[in-house]
Protein backbone atom coordinates (compact mmCIF):
# COMPACT_ATOMS: atom_id res chain seq x y z
CA UNK A 1 0.00 0.00 0.00
CA UNK A 2 1.33 2.99 -0.90
CA UNK A 3 0.64 6.72 0.67
CA UNK A 4 0.97 9.58 -0.76
CA UNK A 5 2.63 12.50 0.69
CA UNK A 6 -0.12 15.58 0.20
CA UNK A 7 1.41 18.56 -1.33
CA UNK A 8 2.23 21.35 1.63
CA UNK A 9 1.73 25.21 1.47
CA UNK A 10 5.38 25.64 0.14
CA UNK A 11 5.06 22.84 -2.50
CA UNK A 12 1.56 23.82 -3.91
CA UNK A 13 3.10 28.02 -3.85
CA UNK A 14 6.01 26.32 -5.69
CA UNK A 15 3.65 24.83 -8.65
CA UNK A 16 2.27 28.44 -9.26
CA UNK A 17 3.84 29.90 -11.41
CA UNK A 18 5.04 33.55 -11.72
CA UNK A 19 2.69 35.98 -13.09
CA UNK A 20 0.10 33.51 -12.84
CA UNK A 21 -3.67 35.09 -11.42
CA UNK A 22 -3.49 33.07 -8.26
CA UNK A 23 0.33 33.67 -7.73
CA UNK A 24 -0.84 37.74 -8.14
CA UNK A 25 -3.77 37.18 -5.84
CA UNK A 26 -2.08 36.17 -3.23
CA UNK A 27 0.96 38.45 -3.47
CA UNK A 28 -1.31 41.22 -3.26
CA UNK A 29 -2.91 39.48 0.07
CA UNK A 30 0.47 39.45 1.53
CA UNK A 31 1.27 42.96 1.14
CA UNK A 32 -2.24 43.75 2.35
CA UNK A 33 -1.86 42.42 5.74
CA UNK A 34 1.93 43.19 6.10
CA UNK A 35 0.72 46.93 6.53
CA UNK A 36 0.63 48.04 10.25
CA UNK A 37 -2.11 50.85 9.84
CA UNK A 38 -4.22 48.12 7.70
CA UNK A 39 -4.15 45.84 10.61
CA UNK A 40 -4.28 48.73 13.36
CA UNK A 41 -7.25 49.83 11.75
CA UNK A 42 -8.61 46.06 11.32
CA UNK A 43 -8.46 45.52 15.04
CA UNK A 44 -9.84 48.97 16.09
CA UNK A 45 -12.75 48.93 13.73
CA UNK A 46 -13.55 44.82 14.93
CA UNK A 47 -13.26 46.46 18.63
CA UNK A 48 -15.84 49.27 18.06
CA UNK A 49 -17.94 46.62 16.48
CA UNK A 50 -17.78 44.54 19.60
CA UNK A 51 -18.33 46.99 21.90
CA UNK A 52 -21.28 48.81 19.82
CA UNK A 53 -23.14 45.39 19.36
CA UNK A 54 -22.57 44.99 23.87
CA UNK A 55 -24.15 48.39 24.05
CA UNK A 56 -26.74 47.42 21.43
CA UNK A 57 -27.50 44.62 23.89
CA UNK A 58 -27.92 46.87 27.22
CA UNK A 59 -24.71 45.08 28.68
CA UNK A 60 -23.22 47.99 30.04
CA UNK A 61 -26.46 49.92 31.15
CA UNK A 62 -27.26 46.75 32.77
CA UNK A 63 -24.14 46.92 34.67
CA UNK A 64 -24.35 50.66 35.89
CA UNK A 65 -28.02 49.90 36.85
CA UNK A 66 -26.97 46.77 39.12
CA UNK A 67 -24.15 48.83 40.49
CA UNK A 68 -26.39 51.69 41.29
CA UNK A 69 -29.45 49.53 42.65
CA UNK A 70 -26.87 48.31 45.23
CA UNK A 71 -25.45 51.15 46.38
CA UNK A 72 -29.02 52.84 46.98
CA UNK A 73 -30.17 49.68 48.75
CA UNK A 74 -27.05 49.80 50.91
CA UNK A 75 -27.71 53.41 51.79
CA UNK A 76 -31.12 52.40 53.09
CA UNK A 77 -29.83 49.29 55.28
CA UNK A 78 -27.70 52.27 56.35
CA UNK A 79 -30.41 54.09 57.92
CA UNK A 80 -31.09 56.64 55.34
CA UNK A 81 -34.78 55.95 54.40
CA UNK A 82 -37.91 58.24 53.47
CA UNK A 83 -39.23 59.23 56.64
CA UNK A 84 -41.15 62.69 56.48
CA UNK A 85 -42.19 65.12 53.19
CA UNK A 86 -42.48 68.60 53.95
CA UNK A 87 -43.99 70.66 51.99
CA UNK A 88 -44.57 74.52 51.99
CA UNK A 89 -46.38 77.16 49.75
CA UNK A 90 -49.95 74.39 49.52
CA UNK A 91 -52.76 76.30 49.94
CA UNK A 92 -55.29 74.52 47.10
CA UNK A 93 -53.51 71.83 45.51
CA UNK A 94 -54.95 68.22 46.49
CA UNK A 95 -52.71 67.24 49.37
CA UNK A 96 -53.54 63.51 48.34
CA UNK A 97 -52.34 63.81 44.67
CA UNK A 98 -49.04 65.24 46.11
CA UNK A 99 -48.59 62.11 48.49
CA UNK A 100 -49.36 60.24 45.84
CA UNK A 101 -46.88 61.17 44.08
CA UNK A 102 -44.29 61.00 46.89
CA UNK A 103 -45.59 58.34 49.09
CA UNK A 104 -44.31 57.14 52.42
CA UNK A 105 -44.01 53.18 52.85
CA UNK A 106 -44.00 53.07 57.12
CA UNK A 107 -44.02 49.44 56.99
CA UNK A 108 -41.05 49.20 54.61
CA UNK A 109 -39.10 52.50 54.31
CA UNK A 110 -37.73 52.96 50.65
CA UNK A 111 -33.80 54.54 50.68
CA UNK A 112 -34.17 58.31 50.06
CA UNK A 113 -32.16 58.11 47.27
CA UNK A 114 -34.27 56.23 45.65
CA UNK A 115 -36.55 59.42 45.04
CA UNK A 116 -35.79 61.26 42.59
CA UNK A 117 -36.25 65.07 42.69
CA UNK A 118 -36.61 65.48 38.83
CA UNK A 119 -38.50 62.93 38.68
CA UNK A 120 -41.17 64.50 41.52
CA UNK A 121 -40.70 67.80 40.33
CA UNK A 122 -42.14 67.09 36.83
CA UNK A 123 -44.83 64.92 38.35
CA UNK A 124 -45.87 67.75 41.06
CA UNK A 125 -46.25 70.41 38.37
CA UNK A 126 -48.51 68.02 36.22
CA UNK A 127 -50.88 68.66 38.95
CA UNK A 128 -53.04 71.84 37.50
CA UNK A 129 -53.05 73.85 40.56
CA UNK A 130 -48.87 73.71 40.77
CA UNK A 131 -47.10 76.30 38.48
CA UNK A 132 -43.62 75.53 40.02
CA UNK A 133 -42.35 73.12 42.48
CA UNK A 134 -38.76 72.93 43.85
CA UNK A 135 -37.73 69.22 45.35
CA UNK A 136 -34.46 68.79 47.39
CA UNK A 137 -33.71 65.15 49.47
CA UNK A 138 -32.36 66.40 52.74
CA UNK A 139 -30.34 63.09 55.06
CA UNK A 140 -31.10 61.54 56.80
CA UNK A 141 -34.96 60.52 55.67
CA UNK A 142 -36.67 63.51 54.37
CA UNK A 143 -37.58 65.43 50.65
CA UNK A 144 -38.46 68.91 50.53
CA UNK A 145 -40.85 70.70 48.54
CA UNK A 146 -41.35 74.06 47.86
CA UNK A 147 -44.72 74.99 45.63
CA UNK A 148 -46.09 77.73 43.77
CA UNK A 149 -49.35 77.47 43.35
CA UNK A 150 -51.33 78.94 40.38
CA UNK A 151 -53.55 82.18 41.59
CA UNK A 152 -56.98 81.94 40.14
CA UNK A 153 -58.09 85.73 38.87
CA UNK A 154 -61.87 84.45 36.79
CA UNK A 155 -64.41 81.96 36.67
CA UNK A 156 -64.88 80.75 33.06
CA UNK A 157 -68.16 79.96 32.00
CA UNK A 158 -67.89 77.56 29.48
CA UNK A 159 -70.99 74.57 28.49
CA UNK A 160 -72.85 75.36 31.51
CA UNK A 161 -70.05 74.87 33.91
CA UNK A 162 -67.52 77.06 35.53
CA UNK A 163 -63.40 76.54 35.50
CA UNK A 164 -60.97 78.61 37.51
CA UNK A 165 -58.45 80.81 35.43
CA UNK A 166 -55.14 82.13 36.81
CA UNK A 167 -53.04 84.94 35.43
CA UNK A 168 -51.53 83.25 32.41
CA UNK A 169 -54.94 82.27 31.35
CA UNK A 170 -53.97 78.49 32.35
CA UNK A 171 -57.13 76.43 33.31
CA UNK A 172 -56.62 75.13 36.62
CA UNK A 173 -59.68 73.55 37.94
CA UNK A 174 -63.71 73.01 37.53
CA UNK A 175 -64.08 71.51 41.16
CA UNK A 176 -65.10 73.00 45.21
CA UNK A 177 -65.32 76.75 43.23
CA UNK A 178 -67.45 77.88 46.38
CA UNK A 179 -64.84 80.33 47.87
CA UNK A 180 -64.05 81.74 44.88
CA UNK A 181 -67.52 82.92 43.78
CA UNK A 182 -66.60 86.65 43.90
CA UNK A 183 -63.88 86.40 41.25
CA UNK A 184 -65.29 87.98 38.18
CA UNK A 185 -67.12 85.70 35.51
CA UNK A 186 -65.43 85.36 31.68
CA UNK A 187 -67.65 84.61 28.86
CA UNK A 188 -66.54 82.82 25.25
CA UNK A 189 -64.00 80.72 23.76
CA UNK A 190 -61.13 82.22 24.43
CA UNK A 191 -61.62 84.47 27.00
CA UNK A 192 -59.37 82.58 29.18
CA UNK A 193 -56.28 83.18 27.13
CA UNK A 194 -57.51 87.43 26.83
CA UNK A 195 -58.77 87.69 30.12
CA UNK A 196 -55.47 88.47 31.91
CA UNK A 197 -54.53 91.31 29.86
CA UNK A 198 -58.44 92.65 30.70
CA UNK A 199 -57.88 92.23 34.42
CA UNK A 200 -54.52 93.65 34.62
CA UNK A 201 -56.06 96.79 32.53
CA UNK A 202 -58.99 97.23 35.12
CA UNK A 203 -56.33 96.77 38.03
CA UNK A 204 -55.22 100.48 37.34
CA UNK A 205 -59.35 101.49 37.43
CA UNK A 206 -60.20 100.31 40.73
CA UNK A 207 -63.51 102.25 41.03
CA UNK A 208 -64.38 100.04 37.87
CA UNK A 209 -62.52 97.36 39.00
CA UNK A 210 -64.61 96.53 42.07
CA UNK A 211 -68.14 96.76 40.56
CA UNK A 212 -66.93 94.50 37.56
CA UNK A 213 -69.15 91.36 37.93
CA UNK A 214 -68.25 89.88 34.60
CA UNK A 215 -66.32 90.36 31.21
CA UNK A 216 -68.67 88.84 27.69
CA UNK A 217 -65.73 88.27 25.15
CA UNK A 218 -67.75 89.62 21.60
CA UNK A 219 -66.61 88.01 18.46
CA UNK A 220 -62.86 87.08 19.85
CA UNK A 221 -62.15 90.76 19.35
CA UNK A 222 -63.62 92.77 22.33
CA UNK A 223 -64.66 92.60 25.62
CA UNK A 224 -68.18 93.65 27.26
CA UNK A 225 -68.04 94.77 31.03
CA UNK A 226 -71.13 94.15 33.39
CA UNK A 227 -70.64 96.14 36.35
CA UNK A 228 -72.75 95.49 39.50
CA UNK A 229 -76.51 97.29 39.20
CA UNK A 230 -77.14 95.65 35.56
CA UNK A 231 -74.79 98.19 34.07
CA UNK A 232 -73.31 96.68 30.57
CA UNK A 233 -69.87 98.85 29.49
CA UNK A 234 -69.07 98.08 25.49
CA UNK A 235 -65.71 98.53 25.41
CA UNK A 236 -63.84 99.00 21.62
CA UNK A 237 -61.72 96.68 19.60
CA UNK A 238 -58.55 98.96 20.17
CA UNK A 239 -57.42 101.56 22.51
CA UNK A 240 -59.32 100.09 25.48
CA UNK A 241 -57.26 101.56 27.98
CA UNK A 242 -58.68 105.13 26.89
CA UNK A 243 -61.62 103.85 26.78
CA UNK A 244 -61.55 103.01 30.90
CA UNK A 245 -59.99 106.63 31.42
CA UNK A 246 -63.14 107.67 29.73
CA UNK A 247 -65.51 105.86 31.97
CA UNK A 248 -63.68 106.13 35.01
CA UNK A 249 -63.53 109.96 35.03
CA UNK A 250 -67.60 109.50 33.74
CA UNK A 251 -67.64 107.35 37.21
CA UNK A 252 -65.86 109.56 39.41
CA UNK A 253 -68.04 113.32 38.17
CA UNK A 254 -70.89 111.50 38.91
CA UNK A 255 -72.27 113.28 35.37
CA UNK A 256 -74.60 110.18 34.92
CA UNK A 257 -76.51 108.49 37.21
CA UNK A 258 -75.90 105.00 36.60
CA UNK A 259 -78.37 103.40 38.89
CA UNK A 260 -80.69 104.63 35.49
CA UNK A 261 -78.65 103.44 32.74
CA UNK A 262 -78.02 99.70 31.35
CA UNK A 263 -75.61 100.49 28.84
CA UNK A 264 -72.82 102.74 27.89
CA UNK A 265 -71.20 102.16 24.33
CA UNK A 266 -67.38 103.34 24.43
CA UNK A 267 -66.99 101.57 21.04
CA UNK A 268 -66.87 105.35 19.13
CA UNK A 269 -63.44 106.69 19.82
CA UNK A 270 -64.73 110.48 20.11
CA UNK A 271 -68.27 109.93 21.01
CA UNK A 272 -70.32 107.85 23.71
CA UNK A 273 -73.66 106.49 23.42
CA UNK A 274 -76.00 105.74 26.59
CA UNK A 275 -78.91 103.79 26.62
CA UNK A 276 -81.47 104.36 29.96
CA UNK A 277 -82.39 101.21 31.96
CA UNK A 278 -86.27 100.03 31.12
CA UNK A 279 -87.41 101.66 34.42
CA UNK A 280 -85.69 105.06 33.83
CA UNK A 281 -87.19 105.04 30.70
CA UNK A 282 -90.59 104.14 31.80
CA UNK A 283 -90.78 106.29 34.09
CA UNK A 284 -89.38 109.29 31.84
CA UNK A 285 -91.85 108.98 29.07
CA UNK A 286 -94.12 108.80 31.99
CA UNK A 287 -92.88 112.53 32.65
CA UNK A 288 -93.32 113.45 29.19
CA UNK A 289 -96.89 112.34 29.03
CA UNK A 290 -97.89 114.83 32.20
CA UNK A 291 -95.79 117.82 30.36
Amino acid sequence: MRLKAKPGRRSRRAQQKRGSPSWRVETSMRRFWSNVWIKAGFITGLSLFSLGLLWWAEYPQRFGHFVSHSLVAATGRMGFCLTDVLVEGRKNAPVEKILKVVSIHREAPMPLLAYDPYTIKKQLEEISWVRQATVKRQLPGMIFIQLTERQPVALWQHQQRHYLVDEQGVIISSDNLQAFDKLPVIVGGDAPVHAPHILHLLEKFPDVRKKLTALVRVGGRRWDLHLSGALQIKLPETKVEEALVRLDLLMKQNKINLAEVSVIDLKGEKQMVVRLSPAAAMRLKGKGKET
